[in-house]
Order: C-alpha cells, then structure tokens, then sequence
C-alpha cells in the first residue's frame, strides 16, 4: 500500500503521511482537540466545542486501547494511555 500513488502526491502535493499506529492516534487526538474548541478546524477557521463528538473520540482511543491491548509496542502502549490522559482531563475542564 505504500508504493500506491495517491492523487495529492501525484498532483504535486505534500506526501502523504505513512499508515501507522502513531499516525492514527495522532489524528483521532486532533480530532478530539477541535471537538473540544482547542484548536480551529482547518477548513473553518472557526473554534466550536462539541462534547458529544469529543467524548466519541475519547470512546474511540479507549476502544482502540482494549482492542490492543499486549499487541503494542511500549512506545505506542505509552503514547496512548499520554494521549488519553490528556484529552480525558480537557473534556473534564470543557464540561465546567
């Protein structure tokens, strides 16, 4: 799948990123932070916060934990259970 040309790359856009387990947390984190209002959505501009959709991304890294768990690497396992704490203690803040 990497060797696959996507239609970004070949129109001369930035490279995709490779599909890994970091990527993916990374992204679903980003996800979580815009739901949150942390950080403007690209295409919008706009800051808005969205607990339900925060708290689906929050559910998805947790179900992604169960579904992984002893097939992690310590790295992954640790970048994870940072990631969760993190974005689990925003939507506490958010929910004052």
């Amino acid at each position: 799948m990497t060797d696959e040309i996507t239609a970004a790359d070949a129109a001369g856009g930035p490279p995709t990123p490779p599909a890994t387990f970091e990527f993916l947390i990374h992204t679903l984190f980003t996800q979580a932070l815009m739901a949150l209002g942390r950080i403007p959505n690209p295409i919008t501009k706009q800051s808005l916060k969205n607990l339900p959709t925060a708290r689906h991304f929050i559910d998805t890294l947790a179900m992604l934990e169960a579904k992984t768990q002893g097939n992690l690497t310590t790295d992954e396992r640790r970048l994870l259970e940072e990631i969760q704490h993190q974005v689990r203690s925003m939507y506490v803040e958010a929910g004052r």
